[in-house]
């Protein structure tokens, strides 16, 4: 049986990176391996926030069973080596590093 996690304050802190990548925005979350793309940084950061949201409401609900690995699943090493060093180096506009609070749920009476 698995034993309950006790979380720390630096958990409720998701890393995210926005790229340009040629004509369009990428955005990551490196915490959660979440991905999406659009036109503009601010409209990237927009939808990973909702992807965000999202993805920790199903993952806290209909897959609460496995909860726990699908908010610990990493992105690939690169990727969070580039967030690391983009943020060692300070954000340009190509590049930004960002970080956002774990969209918190609330408790079910």
């Amino acid at each position: 049986m698995r034993s309950k996690r006790i979380f720390h304050p630096s958990d409720l802190v998701l890393r995210c990176l926005a790229l340009q990548r040629g004509g369009h925005w990428v955005a990551m979350c490196i915490d959660l391996d979440l991905v999406v793309q659009a036109d503009t940084a601010p409209q990237a950061r927009k939808l990973l926030r909702d992807q965000m949201n999202s993805y920790v409401a199903d993952a806290v609900t209909i897959d609460s069973a496995h909860a726990g690995d699908l908010l610990e699943r990493k992105a690939p090493l690169r990727y969070r080596l580039l967030y690391h060093f983009i943020k060692l180096v300070h954000s340009t506009r190509r590049k930004q590093s960002f970080e956002t609070a774990l969209p918190l749920m609330p408790a079910c009476a």
